[in-house]
C-alpha cells in the first residue's frame, strides 16, 4: 500500500500546459529531496518519448532512463489539478503523481495506484477533494 502523507499532497494546482505541470512536479520532487536540480530535464525528455498519461485523468511523469543520476532517493508527490491539465491527444489530467525513482522502483509506485486506473469517479472525487485528509482519505481506499 502506497502511504500518501499531506507533505506529499498538492492540491488546488493550476498549469497551463503539461510542461508547466511537470516543472511544478520537479521542483517539489526536488525540495522533498528526491532529486537535484536537472531531474526535470529528464522528466521532460521522458514525456518527449512516450506520454506518461496513464488512463482515467491521470498522469504518472518520471524521469527517462538516461537521467536516473538525477535521482537522490525513491519517492513521489502527489498533485491535484480540478480544472484538469491539458496531456496531449485530447487527454486531460485530473491527478498527477510524479515519482523519482532508482532503477525500476516507479514500477512499485505504479502498481499501488493501479486500482485508480480505469476509475473515472474516483478521479473525479480526486479531483474535487477540498482538504488534504479528504483526498487521503479517498486516495488509500482506491
Amino acid at each position: 500500500m502506497l502511504k500518501l502523507t499531506e507533505d506529499a499532497l498538492h492540491l488546488q494546482c493550476r498549469a497551463a500546459s503539461k510542461n508547466e505541470a511537470i516543472h511544478i512536479a520537479a521542483a517539489a520532487l526536488e525540495k522533498a529531496g528526491y532529486v537535484r536540480p536537472g531531474f526535470v530535464q529528464g522528466m521532460l525528455a521522458r514525456e518527449q518519448k512516450v506520454s506518461t498519461y496513464i488512463g482515467a485523468g491521470i498522469a504518472f511523469p518520471h524521469c527517462a532512463k538516461e537521467n536516473l543520476d538525477q535521482v537522490i532517493k525513491t519517492g513521489f508527490q502527489v498533485f491535484q489539478f480540478p480544472g484538469g491539465v491539458g496531456w496531449g491527444a485530447g487527454k486531460v489530467v485530473f491527478i498527477m503523481v510524479a515519482v523519482a525513482a532508482i532503477e525500476n522502483e516507479h514500477i512499485q509506485v505504479l502498481a499501488a495506484i493501479a486500482d485508480l486506473l480505469g476509475d473515472e469517479v474516483k478521479t473525479t472525487l480526486l479531483a474535487n477533494a477540498k482538504t488534504k485528509a479528504g483526498f487521503i482519505d479517498l486516495f488509500e481506499r482506491a
